[in-house]
């Protein structure tokens, strides 16, 4: 068997070579793939060293900012800033709308700012070209113009009929084409993989993923998976069509549906289902609720006096300028510990929103492989929403311990009703560590996506069986 499978690859890969279409397909999406690899090193390396010189100056203006309350220091506050992962060059995934950079001060949970996508028009929806663009759109576009007729040219030109009566099995016929085939893919596949390895040579790392090398050989196994699935969905199309233009009209019907027409439709149906509030109705709400207490919560007012009436008890005595230490610390601590309640509140809210759209697109992956690969591509280069959150959730957790630490300070430090009689040096503004972020593991990252998984899985055993049962049940219907 195995030297008819090679001897049908040979063959297949002759024709194929000889078509200059195929080629020249093969050579542009191999050119685009090396411009879109370019392009995002130039973006990385620029937004790399960018994000580098204004974290180190603002590091420096923290550390510099003089003699001062802590209070005030707390609300001069700082930068924190999103690092570019070394994968994001070969899937921008959400990078582009979740900015690069956030203000840290008491009181106030920012947004983050530089988001990309503001300084495009909205047709940036439709995707930037990536080198996961090419490999998750255009490439499959390639399999089905180089496999449609891959039986189907067989039954027109009568030697299908003749391969069959010498003793040569559909079985061996198909997976032959499917090695082929493969085989020709991989060069591409191959060229990424010295991309991503020269692009190591030149020194592009990035400390915020410790696992990049694991993650690169899971792109590549991903993406083998992906291409494996279209090469044997226009094998199996070519084998059930009578005609090469209907297995070619059947594939191209397929590749709209699975790339542009379904990922659209279901976006839009998430937004309209789960609906998110604006920027300003979201922060409006909050503010709202700091003012007056989430419904159930006991009033900030309220919780303040019962907390002076316990440090009174505590330390048994009748007035707060009596304590040994300054209540206004303390209770500024507290206002921001009710503020970051009702924070976490309303974003837990909003977050459930991003994930019940999230699992409507995982659903959706069942049925379509190329969300499976989208949603696990965007993982595994550290540029997807889960990714995003865990930053988001650093961020929140250094910004609310600086602010603790400049309240405790003030509180063991200062004065009760003299304000500005305190001020702090840069032995306080040193305590504060500047702030450096690492993604997790990629493991931890897939456990997000386990209907991802299982499609693949699943579309991958539907395919081998669909292939295994016309092998032995499809006849040679002329020639």
């Amino acid at each position: 068997m195995l030297p008819a499978l090679i001897h049908i690859a040979k063959k297949e890969i002759r024709i194929a070579l000889r078509e200059r279409l195929i080629v020249f397909l093969g050579l542009i999406i191999v050119v685009l793939l090396g411009v879109a690899l370019y392009a995002g090193y130039v973006s990385y390396k620029q937004q790399k060293e960018t994000i580098a010189q204004t974290r180190s100056e603002k590091r420096q203006e923290w550390l510099h900012q003089g003699d001062k309350h802590p209070h005030i220091a707390a609300h001069y506050g700082t930068f924190a800033f999103k690092p570019k992962t070394v994968l994001s060059l070969f899937d921008f995934g959400l990078d582009a709308y979740t900015g690069t950079s956030v203000y840290l001060e008491a009181h106030y949970q920012h947004e983050f700012m530089f988001r990309p996508a503001q300084d495009h028009s909205s047709m940036i929806r439709f995707g930037e070209l990536s080198a996961a663009l090419v490999l998750q759109i255009l490439l499959p576009l390639l399999i089905i113009f180089l496999a449609f007729a891959s039986f189907t040219r067989e039954r027109e030109s009568g030697t299908l009929k003749l391969l069959i009566s010498q003793g040569m099995s559909f079985h061996t016929l198909a997976w032959g084409k499917i090695l082929a085939y493969s085989l020709m893919l991989s060069v591409i596949l191959v060229f990424f993989l010295l991309s991503i390895g020269l692009l190591y040579g030149m020194g592009v790392t990035s400390e915020a993923i410790p696992d990049t090398a694991v993650r690169v050989l899971l792109l590549l196994l991903l993406y083998s998976i992906y291409l494996f699935l279209f090469i044997a969905l226009a094998v199996w199309v070519s084998i059930h069509s009578s005609k090469s233009r209907n297995a070619l009209l059947t594939l191209l019907t397929c590749w709209i549906f699975f790339t542009i027409l379904m990922p659209k439709a279901l976006a839009n149906l998430s937004e309209n289902i789960y609906t998110l509030p604006s920027m300003r109705e979201f922060k409006a709400q909050i503010e709202a609720d700091k003012r007056h207490g989430p419904e159930g919560t006991t009033p900030l007012s309220v919780q303040k006096a019962n907390l002076e009436k316990e440090y009174l008890k505590k330390y048994k005595v009748d007035s707060v300028q009596q304590l040994p230490l300054n209540f206004e610390g303390v209770s500024m601590q507290a206002g921001e510990e009710f503020g970051n309640q009702v924070y976490d509140h309303h974003l837990g809210r909003l977050r459930k929103l991003f994930h019940q759209q999230n699992r409507m697109s995982s659903i959706a992956s069942l049925f379509n492989p190329y969300l499976a690969v989208r949603h696990l591509s965007m993982a595994l280069s550290g540029t997807d929403m889960y990714t995003s959150i865990h930053f988001e959730e650093k961020v929140e957790n250094y910004r609310r311990e600086l602010i603790r630490k400049m309240n405790k300070d003030m509180a063991e430090n200062s004065e009760y009703g003299k304000f500005y009689g305190y001020k702090a040096g840069n032995d306080l503004w040193q305590q504060i560590d500047d702030f450096s972020y690492r993604t997790p593991m990629a493991r931890e990252l897939l456990g997000h996506y386990h209907l991802e998984l299982i499609s693949l899985l699943l579309w991958s055993v539907l395919l081998i069986t669909l292939l295994t049962y016309a092998n032995r049940k499809i006849k040679p219907l002329h020639g």
